[in-house]
């Protein structure tokens, strides 16, 4: 069993559910009509979570199409909360939770190495050494130059 300060992330006992509205109302006046109409369920998204991850361990979330891997990044992240249980950080944590999550999409590919660089305090000068390493990584050689939102 891992020492507590070796843990970096502890989940206990935690779950997540969302309320699900079923007859959808998109104006104030449709609401207070059918307001005794309204019906929602909830939805267990995540339920009794346990995990640890120690210092330094690398973690790929893995599932089908809502299996909760989201969910689980955006708990992580205090984006959302959970109904019950706890979630412990000790460091700091940060993870891309959408695919496009942190790009302009007006920006280039290129541009926008750059500028995500920048949010992690990396100038110019730190990136272009590698940009060609983070260009192949990507496989967007080709479409670098370009718009991220003609992407598919």
């Amino acid at each position: 069993m891992a020492k507590k300060n070796d843990i970096a992330i502890s989940v206990k006992d935690m779950t997540k559910e969302f309320t699900i509205y079923e007859d959808k109302a998109y104006f104030l006046k449709e609401r207070l009509a059918n307001l005794k109409r309204n019906k929602k369920t909830k939805h267990v998204v995540l339920k009794d979570i346990n995990l640890d991850i120690k210092k330094g361990e690398s973690v790929a979330l893995i599932g089908v199409n809502g299996s909760g891997k989201s969910t689980l990044l955006k708990l992580l992240n205090k984006i959302i909360y959970p109904e019950k249980g706890t979630i412990e950080i000790n460091g700091k944590i940060s993870s891309m939770i959408e695919l496009g999550a942190g790009f302009n999409t007006d920006f280039t590919g290129r541009e926008n190495i750059y500028f995500n660089a920048s949010m992690y305090g990396l100038g110019k000068k730190d990136v272009d050494p590698i940009i060609d390493q983070i260009i192949e990584f990507s496989e967007l050689e080709e479409f670098i130059d370009v718009p991220v939102r003609t992407y598919s």
